[in-house]
């Protein structure tokens, strides 16, 4: 289940990437038997496929609050006109 705001999860997502970097470049440079593992193209492949489902996820819900948002919308407008006839049918003057 994903959250409203995302942006603190990829902050610290991207914190992390960073400092991997950071430690990998230190290991490889203090420690002299360390070697980093190699990602091969599929691997690659997979991942790239993963991040494109979960925006294409993302968008669709959305797409999907957005439609809702709007009949919301709709329906608010359509009540508020109902009830402001009402008012001025009650406000007005009897027939004479």
């Amino acid at each position: 289940m994903r959250s409203q705001n995302d942006l603190a999860f990829h902050l610290r997502m991207a914190a992390m990437v960073i400092f991997s970097m950071f430690l990998e470049h230190l290991a490889a440079t203090r420690l002299p038997d360390w070697s980093s593992p190699r990602i091969g193209v599929i691997t690659f492949v997979l991942g790239l496929i993963w991040v494109a489902l979960f925006a294409w996820q993302h968008g669709n819900e959305q797409r999907e609050r957005l439609r809702i948002l709007e009949r919301r919308l709709t329906e608010l407008g359509e009540r508020t006109e109902n009830l402001e006839d009402e008012r001025r049918a009650r406000r007005a003057l009897p027939p004479l």
